[in-house]
This record gives C-alpha cells, sequence and structure tokens, in this order.
C-alpha cells in the first residue's frame, strides 16, 4: 500500500509548524527543546521523502498549497 505524497505533505507541513512554536516557546522559557527538535527533524525528513522518492520531478513550494486542498477536497468528498 502506498502513502499519497499530498497527505504527507500535509503532515510534515503541520509537524513543522508546531515544532517551530514550540521551539521558540522553549527558548522563550530558558528551555532546551528536545522534542521540538525532533518533531521538527521529523517534518523536514518526510518533506525530503517526498521530494526524493515519492513525487516525481521533486517538490516545489506551489505543491504545499495545492497538497491542502487535495487532502481537503478528499476528506469533503
Amino acid at each position: 500500500m502506498q502513502v499519497d505524497p499530498d497527505i504527507l505533505i500535509v503532515i510534515a507541513t503541520l509537524v513543522s509548524v508546531v515544532a517551530t512554536a514550540s521551539i521558540v516557546a522553549a527558548w522563550a522559557d530558558r528551555v532546551v527543546p528536545r522534542l521540538p527538535l525532533l518533531s521538527l527533524a521529523i517534518g523536514l525528513g518526510l518533506f525530503a521523502w517526498v521530494h526524493l522518492g515519492l513525487r516525481p520531478g521533486g517538490l516545489t513550494p506551489r505543491d504545499i498549497p495545492d497538497a491542502f486542498i487535495h487532502v481537503a477536497a478528499m476528506i469533503l468528498n
């Protein structure tokens, strides 16, 4: 069973955004952001996996909003 690359793009984007916000909050509290850094690495790893392996022709910044629209359409359909 192969995973739809658009779903992985959406997951990677959401994980990376939440991790970035957590990193900023941890630095503001003067705490070492261990788990947020791990989450950011996982999100960026998903982006790399989609870019290098799953999406023919690679991944462009324009593909990210299109992926959100495609996943929303899959959920609503």
